[in-house]
């Protein structure tokens, strides 16, 4: 099993805030689905910050891009771990929708059902092919499982805003 425990008491410790995303955030909405990694949304500004927390505990960048680094897990432990990198203007917005729930073995923070489409939505519009079924297949199950209404002018103005046309006509699609 993956330290977040060791992880989360750590980031505490340093002052560094954190949402939990991806796999295991979708499955605390949804029907549970294989996950590789924990995936954490955090400040770009505390890039460095969490560059030294991680070393520290025998974690090393495996890929660094611009948005998001890759990091392979320490003594023998099959998870990544994960950081999206955004400017503290996103961090603030998703952080005060977030909830506090049990995951991981922690109390944590995890973005509301719409925070988590939006950020899907941003995969699927800029990431690789290869992910393409998975992160589409979140997108219409946090819809379903949250109770959002995909003809609803709000849940329309996410694909606009992250996504494309083309993606909003083949959720509606697949949902209605």
């Amino acid at each position: 099993m993956f330290p977040v425990t060791v992880i989360h008491a750590k980031a505490r410790a340093a002052g560094l805030a954190y949402l939990v995303i991806g796999g295991h955030a979708v499955n605390f909405y949804c029907e549970p689905r294989a996950t590789l990694d924990v995936d954490f949304l955090v400040r770009r500004s505390d890039e460095s910050k969490w560059r030294e927390l991680l070393a520290a505990e025998g974690f090393k960048v495996f890929n660094d891009q611009q948005a998001f680094l890759q990091f392979s897990p320490p003594y023998g432990i099959e998870w990544r771990l994960d950081l999206m990198l955004v400017n503290d203007s996103t961090f603030t917005k998703l952080l005060a929708g977030a909830r506090s729930e049990q995951l991981l073995g922690i109390r944590t923070l995890i973005p509301r059902p719409e925070h988590l489409i939006a950020l899907k939505l941003h995969a699927l519009k800029h990431g690789h092919q290869e992910r393409f079924e998975k992160d589409f297949g979140d997108v219409i199950t946090l819809t379903r499982n949250s109770g959002l209404d995909p003809k609803s002018e709000s849940f329309r103005q996410l694909f606009d805003q992250f996504g494309t046309h083309e993606l909003y006509e083949r959720v509606l699609q697949r949902l209605t």
